[in-house]
């Protein structure tokens, strides 16, 4: 694989070199200013890519472990695909913005396709390693797109705000190329639009013109680019029709991006003991790959109520927090924790025992509910990342916690085994999760970690709980990683990232 040749380099290096090595006919074409930025991840990296080359790169993104991604909500243009890929070195997300086709135009519709392939593709320099267009090939099609958004309404609030940025990179253009260069590629690739029009534009995006100037020449140039517009009149409005729909069953959703993989989403459950880092884990790599895609973060040891189990939880209130107790008070009466302390539950004590096992059923039903109802948002697309998950294991770490008491007789014993019954029932249904990271820290730095919190656990308490985490385990889980919390935050964060993005 080209990743293994070049270890040591970022995964962009690995990329171009595998992309040279290979002659595929390719450069990046647009905002070459900010070139560096696109190389070190920070940006996009526009790479345009010649058709009958298409079919390597593409194999040799999948090489690098890049994975495709699409719109959930809105268009998903033929010609236009992106890659995202991990890089341990920078532990961020590689984006490769990849064209086959010069797709352009309005910001939020790519509005033309101009037949520039040939003109971009073989106008390049070398930036390094990196062939990228030519300033003035660059310069016409810069020129072109800017006016194109001049005369699109939705693009105008943005472009005011980026006058200067605007004026600085046509400046940057004129400044390393030829303008009778540039002209000439005019003529060639685009004569719909003639020399004094051209010049016109040039100067005014260098200038310091007002917007009406700006618009006035727009509405003159996007006349004629109109052999190149890819939709009519009425198309146009469908298409913003579309988008804006998208946008507000995006925002509706309380969702940050809007960008799902094509393999489909996945649930990725993080267990482990106390104290191993689990939140901290969640948080991070919730916002990790919520900057790019749409994610969901749970709790599955808390799971809300539902409107079943509402009225339940609020009767159990008291309840809930005197069994709390109970149950720390029998996991400290332990004297030792051997491998089969799960099996050591609190056991039926009569009626007493009931409320304790009226509660336990319920949280079983609002950790299903939790669960089946983002695995329909996974079969979406998202991104599910849960903070703790059930077992199968009665009496492990957010798992079935009643055991059936057969010798015991009568009408109370009887209604008890049922509820045991339907808490095991209960958490069978729960289907496993994707991608499993079972977080490891040793006792004495879960102990250690404990009493730096601002809310400690009693540490017989924790030892217990700890003991019983090793002992995660669901029929179905394919992907499990074990992770060593031992180490610092960010080399433990590298490695979940690594795991994760292995198994989407």
């Amino acid at each position: 694989m080209h990743r293994e040749i070049t270890a040591s380099a970022t995964l962009t290096d690995c990329l171009i070199d595998a992309f040279n090595r290979e002659g595929i006919s390719y450069c990046h074409w647009k905002s070459n200013i900010d070139l560096a930025q696109a190389t070190a991840g920070m940006t996009d990296l526009d790479l345009l890519v010649d058709r009958k080359s298409l079919p390597q790169a593409l194999a040799i993104l999948s090489q690098l472990g890049f994975k495709a991604a699409v719109a959930r909500w809105g268009a998903n243009p033929p010609s236009v695909r992106h890659y995202y890929g991990f890089d341990p070195h920078t532990k961020h997300l590689i984006h490769v913005h990849l064209f086959s086709r010069v797709l352009t135009g309005e910001s939020y519709v790519k509005s033309h396709l101009f037949p520039f392939e040939e003109m971009l593709l073989e106008n390049v320099v070398y930036s390094g390693r990196i062939p990228v267009t030519s300033k003035p090939a660059e310069l016409v099609l810069f020129t072109l797109r800017m006016f194109i958004k001049y005369g699109s309404l939705s693009d105008l609030v943005s472009l005011r705000r980026k006058s200067e940025s605007v004026r600085i990179e046509t400046r940057w253009l004129q400044a390393g190329g030829d303008l009778s260069e540039a002209l000439s590629l005019l003529q060639d690739y685009c004569p719909v639009i003639d020399e004094r029009l051209f010049v016109a534009c040039v100067e005014t995006l260098a200038g310091d013109s007002p917007l009406l100037t700006r618009m006035r020449l727009a509405r003159q140039v996007r006349r004629r680019l109109k052999v190149y517009a890819k939709y009519t009149f009425f198309a146009r409005l469908l298409a913003y029709g579309q988008l804006l729909w998208a946008e507000a069953r995006r925002r509706l959703g309380t969702k940050r991006q809007n960008k799902v993989l094509p393999a489909g989403g996945a649930v990725i459950a993080f267990v482990g003991a106390d104290a191993t880092g689990k939140s901290t884990l969640v948080a991070e790599t919730g916002r990790w790959l919520g900057d790019t895609f749409t994610v969901n973060v749970i709790h599955t040891g808390k799971p809300p109520s539902s409107w079943v189990t509402a009225p339940v939880n609020m009767a159990l209130a008291v309840m809930r927090r005197l069994t709390s107790s109970q149950r720390r008070d029998h996991l400290k009466g332990q004297k030792t924790f051997s491998s089969d302390s799960h099996l050591a539950q609190p056991t039926f004590k009569g009626l007493s025992s009931l409320p304790y096992a009226l509660r336990a059923v319920v949280l079983a039903w609002d950790r299903r509910q939790l669960i089946l109802k983002n695995r329909r948002r996974a079969a979406e697309g998202e991104i599910i990342v849960c903070d703790r998950y059930p077992s199968r294991i009665t009496g492990a770490m957010d798992s079935p916690c009643l055991v059936e008491e057969p010798l015991k007789t009568g009408s109370v014993a009887a209604m008890y085994n049922r509820l045991a019954r339907l808490e095991q029932q209960l958490y069978r249904q729960i289907p496993p999760p994707d991608i499993v990271l079972r977080l490891r820290v040793s006792l004495e730095t879960a102990l250690q970690r404990n009493r730096e919190r601002n809310q400690q656990d009693k540490e017989v308490y924790l030892a217990a709980r700890h003991r019983r985490s090793q002992e995660w385990q669901m029929p179905g889980a394919r992907n499990v990683y074990e992770i060593d919390t031992e180490q610092t935050l960010e080399e433990t964060l590298c490695k979940v990232k690594e795991a994760i993005w292995a198994s989407l």
